[in-house]
């Protein structure tokens, strides 16, 4: 297993634009988790990814009283419009801010049953890349 992560990692603009909507202590707000810990043949499959701009498409926002996230529809390469999922179960969504004491993993349990449903709509950009946790920076293999 490789001990790290891919995410599209927001660009400044999207991510400034949704962090104004937090409301908890924690604001993340920063990336889209799509493989976490990925098996080796996952691995190779996104890693052709590596560096290539993301869009996203926004359609709701979930929160309980101890986490908020936005509900991410669709992911596209905006190069060629070739469609992007999320290949670890759950929501595809983008932290976007909890209390003291959470994680943001915790986000994937609110969409079962969230107590907050809003439709809001929007359009974010970012990099697909790997994050490993070995070195704390990206890779690039």
């Amino acid at each position: 297993m490789n001990n790290g992560y891919y995410a599209v990692m927001l660009d400044k603009q999207s991510c400034n634009a949704i962090k104004s909507s937090a409301r908890m202590s924690v604001v993340k707000a920063d990336h889209i988790t799509l493989a976490y810990k990925p098996n080796d043949k996952t691995f190779k499959q996104l890693n052709k990814f590596i560096g290539k701009k993301i869009g996203a498409m926004i359609n709701g926002l979930r929160a309980n009283k101890n986490i908020e996230a936005f509900w991410v529809k669709d992911m596209f390469l905006t190069e060629t419009d070739k469609r992007i999922k999320r290949v670890d179960p759950g929501s595809t969504h983008i932290t976007l801010s909890y209390k003291d004491g959470f994680k943001s993993g915790d986000a994937n349990t609110m969409f079962t049953d969230p107590t907050y449903k809003k439709e809001r709509l929007g359009y974010v950009e970012g990099t697909f890349k790997w994050i490993s946790f070995n070195k704390k920076k990206e890779k690039d293999e």
